[in-house]
């Protein structure tokens, strides 16, 4: 399937909800994401506006030539380092490639910038993915909010580096 690679925009609030609300909904959501499902679907019209619009934090979709989207990566740039956050795949476009090419956009994005982005333990599938892409443990961890026995590691694509292709 191919797909067109874009930053979303303040027009696309109502898709981007969509997808957001799907990819909190997913069995997977509890190891992907930390933002609960209950909270997102409260936000306003605003709310998911300016998350369209990008600023300070862009978000690529994943669109088919029917304007369907399947999947999105989120990015932002901190203190010169870049994080990729919000990865998902809706399940009818997992294994297509689309996560590869939505991972090199934002890496793209990222300008040269060291990437980093966490996966959660028990999230193998991402963790393999990532590493696929050239993404090394950084040796961070942290405590998953809702279980402290679980972590979220940190992965870092070194500054310079280009994603294995």
């Amino acid at each position: 399937m191919a797909y067109t690679i874009r930053q979303t925009r303040r027009a696309d609030w109502e898709k981007l909800r969509r997808l957001r609300l799907a990819a909190l909904q997913d069995p997977v959501a509890p190891v992907a994401f930390y933002e609960p499902y209950e909270e997102a679907v409260r936000l306003t019209r605003g709310d998911w506006e300016r998350r369209a619009s990008g600023g300070r934090q862009v978000t690529f979709i994943g669109e088919t030539e029917h304007g369907e989207w399947g999947g999105m990566v989120g990015a932002y740039v901190r203190l010169g380092i870049a994080y990729v956050i919000g990865v998902y795949m809706l399940p009818e476009h997992r294994g297509t490639g689309l996560a590869r090419q939505l991972m090199e956009a934002a890496i793209d994005w990222a300008g040269g910038h060291e990437v980093r982005l966490r996966v959660h333990q028990n999230n193998p599938r991402a963790a393999r993915f990532y590493a696929s892409l050239g993404f090394e443990p950084t040796g961070d961890r942290d405590a998953d909010p809702r279980d402290p026995a679980l972590h979220a590691y940190e992965l870092a694509l070194r500054s310079g580096s280009a994603p294995r292709r």
